[in-house]
């Protein structure tokens, strides 16, 4: 009976995205907090492109849709920085 073992060689990586939720070496989540800070900012962007007309409660309704969810999501790593 041969026995058959083989060796796979597997990278070594900074950050990984794990379930929307980014890590690095460190499980460190600063890059997932910079990633939806960025994601927000994105959103805000669009927000003040394309809806110039906007009243106050409009704009307060889309902001809060499309700019504090990413920011909600981005926050549940706050209490958790180093696992």
């Amino acid at each position: 009976m041969s026995t058959n073992i083989i060796f796979y060689l597997l990278r070594s990586m900074d950050v990984i995205k794990d379930l929307g939720v980014v890590f690095d070496s460190e499980l460190s989540c600063v890059f997932h907090f910079k990633e939806k800070i960025n994601s927000a900012y994105s959103m805000l962007g669009l927000i003040k492109r394309n809806f110039i007309y906007l009243t106050e409660d409009a704009f307060v309704t889309v902001y809060k849709s499309l700019v504090r969810s990413h920011l909600k999501y981005a926050q549940y790593g706050i209490h958790t920085d180093k696992v």
